[in-house]
């Protein structure tokens, strides 16, 4: 029988116990690595956008190219006046088609019309068309208004493909013309409570 040497025997044993720290201090940083702290955010730790979620709220279903209004219109012309805020007097709201062909896929808009000191204003909101062809509104749809001068009745949004792209009197008197002014984004329906909302429709991806 070989017997180890008492000095080998030693170096052995401290060898093994700094062998033995260093793989504990690796297997803490391994664990500190892969489980960030209570305070830390995992999602921005990676570098990535927390995703929003999707405000759409449900207005209309288009049914055999006729547009169904689920929400009455009724409930929509106060909104359209706080979103005028310009002491516009909204009488009118409708959902109207935009498609200039065949070829063009179809867009629908929520216009309200109305008159601000003897002067006609408009306004439309671009909707997102769900897969099921219901009509809804977020806060990121374009908003579109149209003020036309004390020279013009009447003003037509005019557009390219199925977007707007800008506003035309009816009248060809000079000096009538209507102004454009274009937002991407509105907040007709913040804070609004609507009725009538069938419950369990598909949401487009925003």
């Amino acid at each position: 029988m070989i017997r180890n040497h008492p000095v080998e025997s030693r170096t052995a044993k401290l060898s093994f116990y700094v062998l033995s720290l260093l793989l504990l201090l690796a297997a803490a940083c391994t664990r500190r690595e892969s489980f960030p702290e209570e305070s830390e955010d995992p999602v921005a730790a990676e570098g990535e956008m927390p995703v929003e979620k999707y405000d759409g709220q449900l207005l209309a279903q288009v049914v055999f190219d006729s547009v169904d209004y689920i929400v009455p219109r009724q409930e929509l012309m106060q909104p359209f006046i706080k979103e005028f805020g310009n002491g516009t007097v909204v009488d009118k709201v409708m959902i109207r088609k935009v498609q200039e062909t065949k070829a063009d896929k179809p867009a629908y808009y929520l216009v309200g019309l109305g008159i601000r000191n003897g002067s006609f204003q408009s306004m439309a909101l671009e909707l997102d068309v769900a897969s099921d062809n219901s009509l809804y509104l977020s806060s990121k749809g374009s908003k579109h208004i149209c003020q036309a001068s004390h020279g013009c009745d009447f003003c037509y949004f005019t557009f390219v493909g199925n977007k707007i792209v800008g506003c035309e009197c009816s009248s060809r008197v000079p000096g009538s013309n209507c102004e454009h002014k274009v937002s991407q984004q509105n907040a007709l329906l913040k804070g609004v409570r609507l009725s009538n909302t069938r419950q369990g429709q598909e949401k487009p991806k925003p």
